[in-house]
């Protein structure tokens, strides 16, 4: 047992205040959303997809609370004057690499094949959150294996920041921006009488629409629109780059005067980067419907890209810090943002390519398929790249990082 200096002792002090207030508002959230369908809707586990999309998202609120668990008791540990020590993955084993991509494929068939069973509201919330925690539980072992993580405090400390706080700071900074750009739309609009009039008579025909294929069909126009891409590029593979590859890593920068080798730094940054990924990618497939399976692996393996440019600006914190070598954050930062952004381009592309597939009222649209082909392309090679990257830096510091005294876990 060792006293803590102030510093750390009151940043524990705000760690642990912190991890129990956002389990106590989310697990309560988590428990009026669930009782406001029983009570109000009369409609509790019911198999409909409204419904399924209520209960998954409950759960995904109750699973991140119960990942914040394990920070709250680090701290009272710490501030009881345990001493922790530096603690690290071991090298993945062979039963590892078959048993956990394997146990996640076998979850998604599963949520895809039965979402819509009789019942499902009581075991889909699983198998989404088998889906989404099994992919980020692989590829955090590829890109941390054997390097030092520090005490598990500080690990499940920057973890934690990244599934809660980096995400909410990011959403509050992007819906900021919406309701900018929604405002500069709207004053546009109201100088401009015949643009005005166009949307109005727009809105009016959407709301007489029958169905989602007549509603495709009048936004085909604006959806087919080189600005309307151009716009989607700007703001997806550009300006949301930048806000969360800044964000994501706020956990590292936090303790960054705990931080004791850029190995460290890039493997803190991994696991920044795997909350980030838990929370998005858990929100981001609450809505099952035919694509499911498509979806949730998509989100699995977009959490890679998450997790190795967090890495990257993880890496650079830890040298600007230790080695004062500021360009070296500079430039791994536009690389992390460079990375998201070809990737969100790649996604971008594949979206836009189909609705314009299923737009199209010609024979044969080439543009359409050349989009679609390019995109899913780019996001193939990403994949490979991210993958094979993750492993070369882990090997990298592992061969250069001192041998200092390892606790398995």
């Amino acid at each position: 047992m060792t006293s803590l200096p102030r510093s750390i002792k009151w940043r524990t002090i705000l760690l642990f205040i912190f991890s129990l207030t956002i389990i106590f508002l989310i697990i309560i959230s988590a428990i009026g959303i669930l009782l406001f369908s029983l009570i109000i809707e009369n409609e509790l586990f019911e198999t409909t997809a409204s419904q399924l999309s209520t209960v998954l998202f409950a759960s995904s609120l109750i699973g991140i609370g119960l990942l914040l668990l394990p920070i709250a008791w680090l701290s009272i540990q710490r501030l009881r004057g345990r001493d922790f020590k530096t603690v690290s993955f071991p090298i993945i084993q062979t039963w590892v690499w078959i048993t956990i991509p394997g146990l996640w494929l076998f979850s998604i068939i599963l949520a895809t094949l039965f979402y819509d069973a009789p019942g499902a509201a009581w075991y889909v919330p699983f198998l989404h959150l088998l889906s989404i925690a099994l992919p980020i539980y692989i590829i955090i072992r590829i890109g941390t294996n054997r390097l030092q993580l520090g005490s598990g405090h500080r690990a499940w400390s920057v973890f934690g920041t990244g599934m809660t706080l980096s995400p909410l700071l990011a959403a509050i900074v992007e819906i900021g921006l919406i309701l900018i750009g929604v405002i500069i739309f709207a004053v546009f609009l109201g100088t401009n009488s015949n643009s005005f009039s166009a949307i109005e008579s727009l809105v009016a025909q959407l709301e007489r629409a029958p169905d989602i294929e007549s509603t495709l069909i009048l936004l085909g126009p604006y959806l087919n629109n080189p600005l309307t891409l151009l716009a989607a590029l700007a703001f997806l593979s550009f300006i949301i780059p930048v806000i969360e590859e800044i964000l994501k890593s706020i956990g590292v920068l936090l303790i960054v005067d705990r931080i004791t080798s850029n190995a460290q730094g890039f493997a803190l940054g991994v696991l920044s980067g795997a909350g980030f990924a838990f929370t998005e990618s858990l929100f981001a497939s609450i809505t099952p419907d035919d694509t499911w399976g498509i979806t949730l692996g998509m989100r699995g393996i977009s959490s890679g890209m998450h997790m190795l440019a967090s890495g990257l600006v993880g890496w650079g914190i830890a040298a600007a810090r230790l080695d004062k070598q500021y360009l070296k954050l500079i430039g791994l930062t536009i690389l992390a943002i460079v990375l998201h952004g070809l990737w969100n381009a790649g996604a971008v592309f594949t979206v836009a390519g189909g609705l314009r597939i299923s737009l199209s009222t010609s024979e044969f649209d080439l543009v359409g398929p050349l989009m679609t082909i390019a995109g899913v392309g780019l996001l193939l090679v990403l994949m490979g790249i991210i993958v094979v990257a993750l492993f070369l830096i882990n090997r990298y510091f592992h061969r250069s990082e001192n041998k200092d005294e390892v606790v398995v876990v």
